[in-house]
């Protein structure tokens, strides 16, 4: 609706108003879930109807906008009535009832689980006593043994008050593992380990919840190489950023760790430059985009099979034969047209509450796995929480298969390249698709960009003699159903870039897929990204040594940051690649 800006700061929710054409309480109660904080039915009905009596506040009943309110008003008694809002209404109280009964579950087990570790942790108390006993028993009796020797030299064996005994060879070779040098001369109770405790290094997040304190190798920093000085405009880039790092900066900043992150909100150490200088360098580091030849062929596509109803898209994808064609972008466009059409028939999966764990496996995973048709031969994909490999401190320390598996923090998927087993792009989910929650994307987009910059120092430690500044990584950020695409590279000395270069919806209703056509172009350019992105790093691999062989060798460092990252003696940790 077009409303009166006067309206529009008057109501509660112009959002809603401004972006729905035709308004109803059911399209009103989709805003407010979509807000994700819903209340109960009386409330959120109420609060509609205060809606509709402050624009009729606004507008006379003969204009345009007050004869739509008054429509509006007479619906609202059969509205509320009506089976789509009961639907609604029966839906939250089936998604209320089952996290109730979740959270009951999780409470019993965590109950369960302290019983059976309070038991176990007895259980190895009471074990670990008998058997120091026993080492202490047999330690006294080898001591005894021992002094009765050689009292023997003394004294003679006359002196002795205890009867000569023969010692067979026998039994000596029977108690020779009581020897005394191999025996304890200082038993201590330390606590023992607790086996009822699975993967006691590191607990493995809940999916819902992110408490992300893993540091990956973000605190190191690439130094050397062919990377050249970012001057713009006279100012030394990396000079301005050292000293805007002096002052106390938080953790969750992307400049903690060396790291500029071009948003259309500039914000942080790019907000204390002039606005033409941070132009400039957003094109420094852009590359030129080249011309797309198949979004207008895909168009064409889906218009032929795409129809308003479902049910008639279905009997047209039937017909379709994928032999009809060799094109990889037309066969991806058809199965992603089949995979909504499976999520949306019948009942619409995008309408209901939806973990984070059920978004990945039933609705990104099949999509991505499209691509894997064309690259299965030089990808492979890890689904579901796995660990960075390209992590220093878990590729360098001594672990076994298993804590290696079931350290550290979790990313949601990983794109690995097969031949190198190399990492080169991570993708996260922030979060439910119906959850509104914007401290979880933002820390899932700094945790993405603490993961590229892992890798990227990954790939300086491989090959210290070649240009890094030509390495592109990519990473996927899903939150609310929409993608995002960021950039990262290691262009200039000692700063790391990361920006967003695409953004595309994810259809969550039928009306929308008459705009699929820029979701499928989104993800066919997130591949062909991909694919550039993998030359670049196979390139790199392969160089040794650039145009300017004077050069210093890539190192990693811990340099430009704040206090809290000195070691205790005041020094800087640094090491060689």
């Amino acid at each position: 609706m077009d409303l009166h800006p006067d309206c529009l700061k008057a109501l509660k929710y112009p959002a809603f108003w401004e972006a729905t054409d035709n308004p109803s309480l059911r399209k009103f109660l989709d805003f407010r879930h979509l807000e994700g904080d819903l209340t109960n039915v009386d409330t959120e009905h109420y609060r509609y109807i205060c809606e509709l009596n402050t624009i009729g506040d606004y507008y006379p009943e003969e204009s345009e906008v007050g004869q739509i309110v008054l429509e509006l008003r007479g619906d609202y008694k059969t509205d509320k009535k009506s089976r789509s809002v009961k639907l609604f209404w029966e839906l939250q109280a089936v998604h209320t009832e089952s996290e109730l009964v979740d959270e009951k579950s999780k409470l019993q087990w965590k109950q369960g689980m302290l019983e059976f570790e309070k038991k176990g942790l007895d259980h190895l108390e009471k074990t670990s006593s008998i058997v120091q006993r026993k080492q202490i028993s047999s330690y006294i009796s080898c001591e005894r043994s021992e002094t009765h020797t050689n009292t023997d030299k003394v004294y003679g064996k006359d002196d002795i008050c205890t009867p000569e005994q023969t010692i067979k060879q026998g039994d000596f070779e029977g108690n020779k593992n009581l020897c005394y040098e191999i025996l304890p001369r200082n038993i201590e109770k330390k606590p023992l380990p607790n086996p009822f405790l699975a993967n006691q290094q590191g607990k493995k997040r809940d999916l819902e919840t992110e408490d992300d304190v893993e540091e990956f190798d973000a605190d190191l920093t690439v130094v050397g190489g062919a990377s050249s000085e970012w001057i713009v405009n006279g100012i030394r880039i990396r000079e301005r950023l050292t000293a805007y790092q002096s002052k106390i900066l938080p953790r969750t900043r992307p400049e903690y760790y060396d790291v500029l992150f071009f948003n259309s909100h500039t914000n942080g150490f790019l907000q204390t430059l002039d606005e033409s200088i941070v132009t400039q360098m957003l094109c420094d580091i852009s590359d030129k985009e080249t011309e797309n030849i198949v979004e207008s062929k895909i168009k064409l596509s889906l218009d032929r099979f795409i129809d308003r109803d479902i049910k008639k898209t279905k009997e047209k994808l039937k017909q379709v034969k994928e032999e009809d064609t060799d094109s990889f972008e037309y066969i991806f466009a058809l199965n992603f047209v089949r995979h909504m059409v499976k999520l949306m028939d019948d009942i619409n999966l995008f309408l209901d509450p939806m973990s984070e764990g059920t978004y990945i496996n039933s609705v990104l995973s099949p999509i991505l796995d499209g691509f894997f048709v064309k690259n299965k031969r030089y990808w492979r994909i890890s689904y579901g929480e796995t660990c960075l490999k390209a992590n220093a401190k878990d590729r360098n320390s001594q672990k076994d298969d298993y804590e290696r598996r079931s350290t550290g923090k979790k990313i949601d998927t990983i794109i690995i390249l097969r031949e190198e087993n190399e990492e080169f792009s991570v993708i996260e989910v922030s979060g439910p698709p119906m959850k509104n929650d914007w401290s979880h994307f933002n820390g899932d987009r700094l945790k993405i960009a603490k993961m590229l910059k892992t890798i990227m120092n990954r790939f300086a430690e491989l090959n210290p003699d070649s240009n890094i500044t030509s390495v592109k990584l990519y990473g996927l950020q899903a939150y609310l159903n929409e993608i995002t695409i960021y950039e990262f590279r290691l262009k200039f000395a000692e700063i790391y870039s990361m920006r967003p270069i695409l953004k595309f919806p994810l259809p969550k209703t039928w009306t929308e897929m008459a705009r699929s056509d820029k979701t499928i172009m989104g993800f066919l350019k997130y591949e062909l990204l991909l694919n550039e992105s993998a030359k670049s790093i196979q390139n790199f691999l392969w160089n040794v040594g650039g145009e300017d062989e004077s050069c210093e060798r890539m190192t990693t460092r811990m340099i430009h940051t704040p206090a809290a990252k000195h070691t205790k003696t005041g020094t800087k940790k640094s090491r060689v690649v």
